[in-house]
């Protein structure tokens, strides 16, 4: 007879007892090592959590001292004269001061993100530009060039890059009032559901 047609039935009481309780024992074991895998994981995700919480305020710690210290340098450089080296080291302090206040990259325009509750606001990291589409003055829609409407706003000047701080504003029953400043022209608009001011961080 073929062994393999040869089911469980077809055993002896005992040896089916004996199976039986192998395969239990087995399938105890398994739960077993999942259980303690998973304590294991759980663990070492805690230790990992915490050595990057370390390493991210030590980052964090050693760049507010470098800071500080090109700071000095800077205005060194500029009272003697070395302009490039000055915006140089300038432009490294505003990068610093980007990271340490945690300011998101500028992204573009704000229309993108989703449903913002007015009175929150956000930090991003900005260049100043005139070459964005604005709509608005003081208060813009969200969906406004940001680099634009910080150099409308006169929290920027082309070119320079700075945090700024962005409130979103309620404006669904507000119209939008265009104007020309600070070598950008705004445009008008009716109503638009989520505006924002734009201030240096």
């Amino acid at each position: 007879m073929d062994p393999d047609l040869l089911s469980l039935d077809d055993l002896p009481a005992d040896a089916r007892n004996l199976i039986n309780e192998a395969e239990r024992d087995e399938i105890a074991l398994r739960d077993k090592a999942e259980r303690e895998v998973d304590r294991i994981r759980a663990r070492a995700d805690r230790q990992v959590a915490e050595i990057q919480s370390k390493v991210e305020e030590d980052v964090r710690t050693r760049q507010r001292t470098l800071l500080e210290a090109l700071k000095p340098l800077q205005d060194q450089c500029a009272r003697e004269g070395k302009l490039d080296e000055a915006l140089a080291i300038l432009e490294r302090v505003r990068g610093l001061k980007a990271n340490l206040l945690q300011a998101q990259p500028d992204p573009g325009s704000l229309a993108g993100m989703e449903h913002p509750k007015p009175g929150t606001s956000q930090l991003f990291d900005v260049t100043g530009s005139t070459d964005g589409a604005v709509w608005g003055t003081d208060v813009y829609t969200s969906d406004s060039s940001l680099a634009t409407a910080a150099v409308h706003a006169g929290v920027l000047r082309p070119g320079e890059r700075s945090v700024v701080r962005v409130t979103f504003v309620d404006t669904l029953n507000v119209a939008f009032v265009g104007s020309d400043r600070n070598g950008v022209e705004s445009a008008s608009w009716g109503p638009y559901p989520v505006g924002y001011r734009v201030q240096r961080a």
